[in-house]
């Protein structure tokens, strides 16, 4: 009985790491803004501590636009957002970064962005860039030679052809869902969401 217990419990590990190692990747999509109140709850309170644990069940693409606006004159582009000029900059270096590193290093310099008192100041991007060894000068190239317009101006192509009721608002898989907006909105657990929908894998879903 103890060999047949042992060849049972042995199967069902092996079934549940080829569970997990098999398991599709959830394509997360956050639009955001970097000055929204609610948009730096959720990435510092919620998408963060997600991400840290959870990153290899995830495929993200973050996208701060928000409620921006975008106007071309004489093939200028030029942007207004909802929270003033600070926020298009603040924008424009967080798109910037995202092009220029990974989703992992650049998820690292948004939280510690967002968490500040002041996310779009000079003072607190430069601290961020140099806690995760990026060039402030290659950030700042991309924010003036006109790369940060472009990033922003597809930002916003990518804002306005989904369904965004609210900002932050977060696609998984392509579909939006009115119950994960609830849970966003509302403030609650998107690691929990995020768990249920991968059966609670390993320790990462235990606390």
């Amino acid at each position: 009985m103890k060999a047949l217990f042992f060849i049972f419990a042995a199967s069902l590990a092996i079934t549940q790491a080829r569970t997990i190692k098999d398991q599709d990747l959830i394509k997360v999509d956050v639009y955001y803004e970097t000055l929204c109140p609610d948009s730096m709850y959720f990435i510092t309170r919620q998408y963060y501590p997600a991400f840290a644990t959870l990153r290899k069940y995830l495929d993200v693409d973050l996208i701060p636009y928000g409620r921006a606006n975008e106007t071309v004159v004489n093939g200028t582009k030029s942007f207004t957002c909802q929270h003033g000029p600070d926020e298009c900059y603040g924008n424009k270096v967080h798109a910037c970064v995202l092009n220029m590193t990974t989703i992992d290093v650049s998820s690292e310099f948004i939280y510690c962005s967002e968490v500040s008192d002041v996310p779009a100041s000079d003072v607190t991007l430069t601290n961020c860039a140099n806690l995760t060894d990026i060039s402030w000068a290659d950030i700042q190239d991309c924010v003036t030679n006109g790369k940060a317009d472009e990033l922003l101006s597809i930002n916003g192509k990518k804002t306005d052809s989904v369904e965004t009721p609210f900002i932050p608002t977060v696609i998984l898989n392509g579909e939006f869902s009115q119950t994960l907006e609830d849970i966003v909105e509302a403030r609650g657990s998107f690691k929990k969401y995020i768990c249920d929908l991968l059966g609670n894998p390993g320790f990462e879903c235990m606390c």
